[in-house]
């Protein structure tokens, strides 16, 4: 419940900070781009698909920000504790930039899982999953026209306390993570 808190207030406090008049909402030439991971679907027990798309809030100067929203799916990955996982996730996400492609991103997914025969008791575990997420990262466009990019990140998910997969052996529920996200702006 902490987290849920910390994580909303953090949100709010970006919106109410950052937030713009309505007459910036035009201003930005792109204002849409869809993104893929890459390297987490090819990791063992991770195996996530993350695909998002991006809508410009407002641009003043340097600053710049942005909604995301996004699917996060891991279908039937085997896992290190229960045997096999499928979690399917919505994504939503606030992400700031503060100079040039220099960004933080705060967002909450949420969906349902089913875990299969947990390596400890056996038992099948399903439920909702409410997780949260913060990165940093660096999004450089490329070429002239600036419609393909790269998006490096770094940052931490962590569960919000609903997603019981049961007994973990003292494995955390909270995870470093990066992110190498490629996509097009339009």
């Amino acid at each position: 419940m902490r987290q849920l808190i910390v994580a909303s207030t953090f949100i709010l406090l970006c919106k109410l900070t950052f937030a713009q008049s309505d007459s910036n909402l035009s201003s930005p030439i792109k204002k849409w781009s869809i993104e893929v991971e890459l390297v987490q679907p090819f990791i063992p027990t991770v195996e996530i698909l993350t695909i998002q798309a991006t809508r410009n809030l407002f641009i003043k100067g340097s600053q710049k920000g942005e909604f995301v929203l996004g699917a996060y799916i891991r279908p039937n990955v085997t896992h290190d504790v229960v045997e096999k996982i499928d979690e399917y996730m919505l994504y939503t996400a606030y992400r700031h930039y503060f100079w040039k492609g220099l960004h933080i991103e705060a967002g909450m997914n949420t969906g349902y899982y089913w875990g299969k025969k947990n390596l400890v008791d056996g038992k099948d575990y399903e439920g909702l999953a409410l997780f949260w997420e913060s990165n940093i990262g660096y999004k450089l466009n490329l070429g002239k026209t600036k419609r393909f990019f790269v998006n490096p990140q770094f940052g931490f998910l962590g569960t919000m306390g609903i997603a019981d997969i049961g007994p973990r052996q003292g494995k955390p529920d909270n995870f470093v993570q990066g992110n190498l996200l490629i996509g097009v702006n339009f």
